[in-house]
């Protein structure tokens, strides 16, 4: 062997070991890098968030229902007005006769399917409807979301419409059957039709490709990406069928953006963009949709319609050109309208709502659950009532000054289920005084006071004496001395006088006979937390508490003793619809019912001759009417909590820096619970 020979094997031989080395080092964990990023999409399991719902409104006879609330309730939804014989999620009103044609939900009770419903109003009641019992599905109201804000619902191949799944490949993916993840042809077939069109008609990237481009998160394209998409693309095909993948590119695709919230996969986009489910999609809708893929925000129809009917004509070209749709279909798509939902654009102020879910649900669930497993949550949301609760908060700017805030709470009287809530006459701010302010009650204390002595105090009812005149108190801060709001003593008046009238100094004089300690006990059996070092002026509602609480309180009055907690939620389903959770069952207290009807009668008494009596001679609202007003010194709070068989509310209003205020109950809080009744 001669020298150079030698020398040429050993640098043969290090050669050699260097590349290999290259190879060990270098492509071996590359590919594995690229094997495990596949085997992870292909079996990746969604994040996928809960949902909260609003209430489904419930349609039978002589059900209270005013035309304003059902179309207000329709529109919400999405559903289109027509003139003819409507279609899945349309409707046709001729005076008060309404036909309307449902889209179906999969209720916790079992799936309601599509269906057409007839009924009349009249006087704000239904009067006739067929079939007997109906509803309409609930709205979304709100979300848990995972750290990337993004929304998505799965569903599965079948239940996509053939001419959706044929039209993906159509237009996206025309090789998808036979390449094995990567297609040059279709590459090199992409490039013809783009330079004879004249521009980009046409994508060179599988759908397969598409998939994990979307998965990898690549912002911008590199020769070293392009490499990961391509041998990632090969390796998915060896690890997903071609339905499979399919499927998890209709359910992880990006189709948009509703505000920071991310749209993935094609439940959601049907539901964004339509409101309507997928199967409901008719075939100018399915090609809108699958136009938008090309670019969710170039072609986006709400902000550019005209490219988005252009885009989606081209796709419908496709369609014909591929054999997917007929010439009539074609026809047909083409010369229909881009019709949007509609019901994105109605703004609904579920923030402050969803704050009380969130407080209710995170007792039963955790925060991972919420995020990820796609709970369904139902609640007592009424989005009507809440619609108008939020235009009488901010309606406020119309006579309160600047700094006054308000805050509303609904709930139906005999359920305890919340109906709507907003805690600011600005939607947008983000402190919820309905839940979070505490404050003084003032006067609202006193149906507790009166109903602590028929529980307490042998003998008493609301004909016993007291004694409306200067009293004065002990404690150690010195001797307390209240006086009546009108500076006046009345002398010896019934309890049922004193309390309607809502008189200071009797009260106190009553509060004496309970005793501060058997006060306190009562007080905190109802659900209050009370330190029993109290002042005396607790009797006159030293005691602070936010509108929520409140809401509770009077509860027990409305609902006659069945129940003191307000509740958002109805119950709790998994993505197979069985239950999890049901609402909380009522907390009966154990009061005497008679006692309870004695306080309601004052109430009633309260808003006829009291206090709130311009609920019926200024307002003329219906009877009967029960509530109590609460004033804090200065009008610093200004209190009504009311209610009548239907509706319990609490107003407030107040200022953040508990400066005073013009405002006693009667003429601050009372005005917007009077205008907000009427148009319930």
């Amino acid at each position: 062997m001669t020298k150079r020979s030698g020398q040429f094997k050993f640098w043969f031989i290090r050669g050699l070991l260097f590349l290999t080395g290259m190879i060990l080092g270098l492509i071996v964990p590359w590919y594995a890098y690229i094997n495990h990023v596949t085997t992870t999409i292909a079996h990746d399991r969604f994040e996928i968030p809960s949902v909260i719902y609003a209430r489904a409104l419930e349609l039978y006879s002589n059900r209270k229902l005013s035309a304003a609330a059902l179309n207000f309730e329709l529109d919400l939804l999405g559903y289109q007005p027509v003139n003819g014989s409507p279609g899945i999620g349309q409707y046709h009103q001729q005076a008060n006769h309404y036909e309307i044609h449902t889209k179906g939900f999969h209720f916790s009770d079992g799936q309601d399917h599509a269906t057409r419903i007839k009924l009349t109003l009249n006087n704000n009641r239904i009067t006739t409807i067929s079939p007997n019992l109906a509803r309409l599905e609930p709205k979304v109201i709100g979300r848990f979301y995972n750290q990337d804000f993004e929304n998505r619902r799965p569903i599965v191949l079948n239940e996509i419409p053939d001419s959706m799944v044929m039209g993906l490949q159509a237009v996206e993916d025309r090789d998808f059957k036979h390449h094995h993840g990567v297609s040059w042809s279709g590459i090199a077939r992409a490039a013809v039709k783009n330079l004879m069109a004249g521009g980009i008609v046409q994508g060179g990237s599988t759908l397969t490709q598409q998939l994990v481009k979307n998965k990898l998160h690549y912002s911008e394209q590199t020769l070293l990406r392009k490499l990961h998409e391509l041998l990632a693309a090969t390796l998915l095909e060896t690890k997903l069928s071609k339905q499979e993948i399919l499927a998890l590119y209709f359910n992880e695709i990006y189709w948009g953006q509703n505000g920071r919230i991310a749209i993935h996969g094609v439940v959601e986009a049907a539901q964004f963009y339509f409101a309507k489910n997928v199967q409901q999609l008719n075939i100018a809708e399915q090609a809108t949709l699958i136009g938008l893929i090309k670019g969710p925000s170039w072609y986006n129809p709400y902000k550019h319609p005209k490219r988005a009917l252009t885009r989606r004509n081209v796709v419908l070209n496709s369609w014909l050109e591929t054999g997917v749709i007929d010439d009539t279909t074609h026809q047909t798509a083409k010369n229909t309208p881009l019709k949007l939902s509609q019901s994105r654009q109605i703004k609904g102020d579920y923030d402050n709502y969803i704050d009380v879910v969130k407080r209710q649900i995170r007792a039963r669930f955790s925060s991972a659950e919420l995020k990820q497993k796609g709970l369904r949550i139902f609640t007592h949301l009424d989005p009507y009532i809440q619609y108008r609760t939020s235009q009488t908060a901010q309606k406020t700017d119309q006579w309160l000054s600047d700094q006054v805030e308000t805050a509303i709470v609904v709930s139906h009287s005999q359920s305890g289920g919340l109906l709507a809530l907003t805690g600011s006459k600005s939607p947008q701010s983000h402190f919820n005084r309905a839940l979070l302010a505490k404050r003084q009650i003032g006067s609202l204390i006193k149906p507790f006071i009166y109903l602590a002595a028929l529980e307490t105090v042998p003998g008493f009812d609301l004909n016993t004496e007291l004694h409306d005149g200067p009293i004065s108190i002990k404690t150690p801060q010195g001797p307390w001395q209240p006086k009546n709001w009108d500076n006046k003593g009345l002398g010896i008046i019934t309890a049922r006088q004193a309390l309607v009238q809502s008189r200071n100094q009797a009260t106190v004089d009553l509060g004496v006979k309970i005793g501060l300690d058997n006060l306190l006990k009562f007080l905190n059996k109802l659900g209050l937390n009370i330190r029993h070092n109290a002042h005396p002026a607790l009797f006159l509602g030293a005691l602070e508490l936010t509108p929520f609480e409140v809401q509770h309180l009077f509860s027990l009055f409305a609902s006659r003793g069945n129940t003191s907690q307000i509740n958002a939620i109805i119950s709790v389903t998994d993505q197979d619809n069985r239950t999890l959770s049901r609402a909380v069952q009522p907390r009966k207290q154990n009061i005497n019912i008679a006692h309870i009807d004695a306080i309601n009668t004052a109430l009633n008494a309260i808003t006829t001759t009291g206090t709130a009596h311009r609920l019926t001679t200024t307002f003329h609202l219906p009877k009967p009417l029960f509530g109590k007003t609460g004033t804090t010194n200065n009008g610093r709070d200004s209190w009504f909590s009311g209610f009548n068989q239907d509706y319990l509310m609490t107003v407030w209003i107040g200022r953040d820096d508990n400066k005073p205020t013009p405002y006693t109950g009667s003429n601050g809080a009372l005005i917007l619970w009077a205008n907000l009744f009427k148009n319930l």
